[in-house]
């Protein structure tokens, strides 16, 4: 589990495959307090792609464990993926 200083503001690179495939298009992220064994995705935050990585900008907030999860929207599908957790220190 990667763990980031509560202060950064940084990048912070998600893979997400479909099928097997690495998506970037369509592809929004919700970042939940782990309060529970696994909260649930709420709001949603269209990704961030720098040089073909797709990624969230973690900002600064209080310590502890946050679930990761992405949607990527196609048509018909739109599948929510669980993408791992990381920790705020």
């Amino acid at each position: 589990m990667p763990t980031y200083p509560r202060e950064t503001t940084e990048f912070v690179h998600v893979v997400v495959a479909v099928d097997g495939q690495a998506v970037t298009d369509g592809v929004a992220f919700s970042v939940v307090p782990r309060t529970t064994a696994k909260p649930r995705p709420s709001t949603w935050t269209p990704a961030v792609v720098i040089d073909g990585k797709t990624g969230w900008l973690l900002e600064p907030g209080e310590p502890g464990d946050l679930q990761i999860w992405a949607r990527v929207t196609d048509n018909p599908e739109v599948p929510i993926l669980d993408c791992g957790i990381i920790t705020r220190s």
